[in-house]
């Protein structure tokens, strides 16, 4: 009778168990390190775009940088350091916005304003009526309009909102707003720099009104005209005395150099500081924490954020901004 002999592996050793792991380090090692570099040329967002673009994601960069930290936590002081580093940076940028509690505000709104990006290849105006008539504000702004989807919200609007104005942003994308008291425009923004800035009385009270939708940075030249463009409408709304809102698709985050160049010039407040990050775009990931805050609403201390709050428009990569003001009884 034949026996069988069982024979038994030998047993791996650890040092080839490291070098099956190797690649995986090398390749995590590799990746951590670019969260570095992610993390810290976003200072150098005002000289190339490509820089700009990498500082509107420490959200993601920290998230991405707590996985990093559990990973080393046992195998390298170094890239644990590196991962801790790039956590505690995306911290000290985000957290502010987390834990900053809303200005003290009377409870009572002045007026409400709705600012959408539509989506330009949207042709169906329903539901932007729906969430005007929903949110029913006393001013609106709509952003990537086409001509014919300014026809269309004009006729099913213009009994309650009868005064429009509206203007070529850039490539095939418009600009409607929407007020239910006159406005009256300024020519010279609006022809030199596809601005729309109007003055309006509300409740007895003069509002400026600016909103510009400037081009996505994503060429050098487009990156360029961008930053002249947020330059100019910081500029317009520092000259005025009232009461003054700049709000619009700024194609830039809270965390860009140019946005804090913005505020700084502005001399504006944040509606959204004190109610989260409210990240606006892209919502058609249907995630939330890979989106990121580029819709903005800016005051000057003419006026006092009451409420602020995003809004799904379905089809569209933006959510909608509600913006509920009132004016300062103490601004002369």
């Amino acid at each position: 009778m034949r026996t069988r002999t069982a024979h038994s592996r030998p047993p791996v050793s650890r040092r080839s168990s490291k070098r099956t792991l190797s690649p995986l380090r090398s390749v995590l090692a590799l990746g951590t390190w670019g969260l570095l570099a992610a993390s810290l040329i976003g200072f150098l967002g005002r000289t190339w775009f490509v820089f700009e673009l990498a500082s509107h994601f420490p959200v993601q960069y920290g998230l991405a940088a707590g996985a990093a930290t559990l990973f080393w936590l046992r195998k390298s002081r170094l890239m644990l350091a590196v991962s801790v580093g790039v956590l505690v940076w995306s911290g000290i940028q985000v957290l502010p916005w987390l834990m900053a509690s809303p200005p003290p505000a009377p409870e009572k709104r002045d007026f409400r304003v709705l600012h959408s990006n539509v989506f330009f290849v949207e042709h169906d105006t329903r539901r932007v009526v729906a969430l005007i008539e929903k949110e029913q504000p006393d001013l609106f702004v709509l952003h990537e309009m086409i001509p014919k989807t300014i026809r269309k919200i004009d006729r099913a609007t213009r009994a309650k909102y009868p005064y429009q104005f509206s203007t070529w942003a850039k490539n095939e994308c418009y600009i409607l707003v929407g007020s239910r008291t006159p406005i009256r425009i300024d020519r010279k923004a609006w022809l030199e720099n596809r601005t729309i800035h109007y003055r309006t009385i509300l409740n007895g009270r003069p509002l400026h009104f600016i909103t510009v939708h400037p081009r996505t940075p994503t060429v050098g030249w487009w990156f360029r005209e961008r930053n002249e463009q947020l330059a100019y409408v910081a500029g317009l709304a520092r000259r005025q005395r009232e009461p003054t809102l700049l709000i619009g698709d700024f194609n830039t985050s809270v965390w860009s150099p140019i946005y804090h160049d913005l505020i700084r010039v502005s001399g504006l407040n944040a509606c959204r500081w004190g109610y989260g990050l409210a990240p606006t775009w892209n919502n058609l990931t249907g995630i939330p924490l890979l989106m990121i805050p580029i819709d903005h609403a800016l005051i000057n201390d003419g006026l006092q954020t009451v409420g602020f709050r995003t809004e799904d428009l379905p089809k569209s990569d933006h959510k909608s901004l509600v913006v509920d003001l009132a004016f300062r009884k103490d601004h002369n």
